[in-house]
């Protein structure tokens, strides 16, 4: 009898040590995990990022997904904050009209940061430093911003490429709404350049023999940008892109993207 009970007893507590999860993998953490990181309150409202997915490797489209730099750096804000996270794609001149309008959360588009958006939102701390080049036909080529004056200028209506014609070149450029669409002209003879930002500028000339691109004609720093008023926010922000930079997983991300970006155009 005795012997009963105590096999009795010994299953219990093998029940209440299973209960415990001492060695339940199932509620374990994956080894990747962020251990500082809270996990997602599935309760909280998610962290609204707002782009424009035309702009590899920054933001683009894997299928019907958004993906890019921008978006590891908003989804890493997300878990840092221990909210879910969610993106939507919108024309670029409509980006950071929908942080002000409180649509979203946090815009990241490869918004370069000047003095007049500064008057609205309040950026980051920059997480690149790039800049805006000319896209040209060898056959006629177009070095300098001086040698654009008076041409026929495509850009992507609301970037710093369209403010660079507009203040510096003092002239009205014709606006599109994605860089491609720009080159589009550009090769189909309705326009004699286009100006817009290294990266999808690259990917536009990516194999294409009679394309070129000029140097930088006006460097340019990329941040994220939020509705004003929001020091916490901004604080985490700044944080994540600081430990990306020092622990190098925003280089990692530079080259993987890059990489699946180029593969697209192939």
């Amino acid at each position: 009898m005795k012997k009963y009970f105590a096999m009795v007893l010994a299953a219990l507590a093998c029940c209440i040590l299973a209960s415990c999860g001492g060695s339940d993998n199932s509620t374990s953490a994956p080894a990747s995990a962020d251990a500082s990181a809270p996990a997602p309150n599935k309760n909280a409202a998610p962290l609204r990022m707002i782009t424009e997915a035309t702009f590899p490797p920054y933001e683009f489209l894997r299928g019907q997904e958004i993906v890019g730099i921008d978006v590891e750096i908003s989804k890493a804000v997300a878990e840092k904050l221990g909210r879910p996270f969610s993106a939507a794609s919108v024309n670029f001149d409509s980006v950071i009209p929908s942080v002000i309008s409180g649509k979203a959360d946090i815009a990241a588009a490869g918004i370069t940061v000047t003095e007049d958006r500064k008057k609205n939102v309040d950026f980051s701390i920059p997480y690149v430093t790039t800049g805006i080049v000319i896209v040209y036909k060898t056959d006629a080529p177009f070095l300098t911003g001086e040698a654009c004056k008076g041409k026929r200028i495509a850009v992507q209506g609301g970037t710093t490429s369209d403010n660079y014609v507009v203040e510096t070149l003092k002239q009205e450029p014709d606006r599109f709404n994605s860089p491609a669409e720009a080159v589009a002209a550009l090769q189909a003879g309705r326009a004699d350049l286009v100006i817009a930002d290294i990266d999808p500028a690259k990917n536009c000339v990516k194999g294409v023999a009679n394309l070129a691109l000029s140097d930088f004609v006006n460097k340019e720093e990329y941040a994220v940008a939020i509705a004003k008023g929001q020091p916490e926010l901004l604080a985490v922000i700044n944080e994540v892109i600081t430990e990306i930079k020092a622990n190098g997983q925003l280089d990692k991300w530079v080259e993987d993207y890059t990489k699946e970006a180029d593969a697209l155009k192939e």
